[in-house]
């Protein structure tokens, strides 16, 4: 009886070996992976508003609380008042419609909600689950803007001011959180404009959060 140590299979040339096949997109943890590389939030619910699957960025959303939240599994308004809204809004999914929901009890933190019913797999005409899509959060995520500084040879410290612009600060803002002169800050953003070839600052910050938003493999990490 041969040791299974001494079993050879036999040799096939590369140029004769079948490519491995490309990985199905509909397997569970592909499409998870796909879903956590988009910056909006999105929800996977059944009819009675439990979550069956988020992304990234709406787990963040909801570890926030700020005005979604997850209460034994289930998805819920931070805000008493907006519960009934969330209530409706799968009501109408459950007939196949459509609908928008603002959450702005909070004015400084408002964010709206598109409700979009999904039929059952394998033909079924019925709705059995509910994707929920998250507005996008105002500013740019840092790997887009580390890749756009790159492709255009902005210092770091021209990032950086640019990185603050995206967010929405001014000037005056900007040189008392980087400790810098206001002439420093003017002289960075003369700089940026004239290396990407953009007529003001604000064509500059609108081409970048127009771009993808990449999300960092390891900001996902350090949330596992």
């Amino acid at each position: 009886m041969e040791m299974l140590s001494e079993f050879r299979f036999p040799y096939v040339p590369a140029t004769d070996r079948t490519p491995a096949s490309p990985p199905d997109p509909l397997q569970p943890g592909m499409l998870a992976r796909v879903l956590d590389e988009i910056d909006h939030g999105l929800l996977l619910l059944d009819l009675t508003g439990r979550i069956l699957h988020a992304n990234f960025p709406a787990r963040r959303e909801l570890t926030s609380a700020h005005t979604l939240r997850s209460v034994d599994g289930m998805l819920c308004a931070s805000h008493a008042g907006s519960q009934p809204k969330l209530r409706q809004a799968l009501k109408d999914a459950e007939r196949d419609y459509r609908s928008i929901v603002e959450l702005d009890d909070d004015p400084e933190d408002p964010l709206s909600l598109a409700f979009i019913p999904l039929a059952a797999l394998h033909g079924a005409a019925t709705v059995d689950t509910v994707l929920v899509m998250c507005s996008r959060r105002p500013g740019c995520e840092s790997l887009t803007m580390q890749m756009f500084a790159r492709s255009k040879r902005l210092t770091r410290a021209e990032q950086n001011v640019l990185a603050r612009l995206c967010a929405g600060h001014g000037a005056e803002e900007i040189a008392c959180l980087e400790g810098i002169r206001m002439s420093t800050v003017r002289t960075h953003i003369k700089n940026v404009r004239q290396k990407t070839g953009s007529n003001s600052i604000r064509e500059v910050v609108y081409r970048v959060s127009r771009m993808p938003q990449i999300v960092s493999a390891l900001r996902i990490a350090s949330e596992n």
